[in-house]
């Protein structure tokens, strides 16, 4: 009965940890297998507890029979594995959760519920720190050219951005009117600063030589439909050389959505030539 106990703690643990590895990792296993994993990774461990062999064939077994034998995945699952296992190691032991004369199974209990909650929080850290990762994957330094100017443009690619101006079928990109403004024309800055977006308006109230290059856009949002002023740029190149298809701009002065770091939003279609940036820089 004493062997049987040991097993099933032993198992437990083991279960957390790779119920941390499965949702970091690469892989994603069924709670059969998980279960299955932690068992064959507890019994040689309380046959034979004292020899460090033992210790890494158990792991090595376990972590293979819970995500499998592709060498690649399976490295990165078992390092993740490997992390957590410290990680909560380390916990506990930190945490001096026996006092007394406390009942035995609350004492395992409780350990496992330290180590639960610790490897839960260090799995959210890990996912938003991923996230972030992901998130800068999109983000690149630009330069943009418009109305005779350059400014250097820190974008983001939103996939969600699907605006296209609908006569020519370009994209339109979002654009800080803060990180612009010191470019704008003075002819531009007043009737651009009168706009009603509520309105459909003209271009009337522009100056001659802009007009020819702007377009009315409209804008379908939750809070309904509104009407933009799109701009044509002249060039938009990313850091890498990589320059953008031709589009227009809009102008926003509400930039809370925006990434932070991020003074335009750019077109989806901008994705691949992101990717292909991000692919000639690691072949480098």
């Amino acid at each position: 009965m004493y062997g049987e106990l040991i097993v099933g703690i032993n198992m437990l643990f083991n279960y957390i940890i790779l119920s941390f590895a499965n949702k970091v990792g690469p892989i994603q296993a069924s709670r059969g297998r998980l279960l299955l994993a932690s068992f064959a990774g507890a019994l040689p461990v309380v046959v034979f507890p004292s020899s460090t062999f033992v210790i890494f064939l158990s792991f090595f077994g376990m972590t293979v029979c819970a995500f499998g034998a592709a060498s690649q995945k399976w490295r990165r699952s078992a390092s993740v594995a490997l992390i957590g296992g410290l990680f909560a190691g380390g916990a506990l032991t930190a945490i001096p959760l026996r006092f007394g004369t406390v009942n035995e199974t609350l004492w395992v209990l409780a350990y496992a519920s330290a180590a639960y909650v610790s490897l839960a929080y260090m799995r959210k850290k890990w996912l938003d720190i991923r996230t972030a990762s992901q998130l800068a994957d999109m983000r690149a330094p630009s330069t943009l050219r418009i109305w005779g100017a350059e400014m250097e443009v820190e974008v983001f690619v939103d996939s969600g951005n699907a605006c296209m101006e609908p006569l020519s079928g370009s994209p339109v990109h979002f654009v800080s009117f803060q990180a612009v403004e010191s470019h704008i024309p003075e002819p531009l800055r007043q009737p651009l600063l009168d706009w009603n977006p509520a309105q459909t308006g003209t271009l009337a109230e522009f100056p001659d030589p802009y007009r020819k290059n702007m377009r009315l856009i409209r804008l379908m949002t939750v809070q309904g439909q509104s009407w933009a002023l799109g701009f044509k740029f002249d060039q938009w190149m990313l850091d890498d050389g990589e320059v953008l298809q031709p589009g227009y701009i809009v102008l926003t002065q509400n930039d809370r959505r925006y990434p932070e770091g991020a003074a335009a939003i750019l077109h989806r279609s901008a994705m691949e030539s992101i990717n292909r940036e991000r692919r000639t820089r690691h072949a480098v």
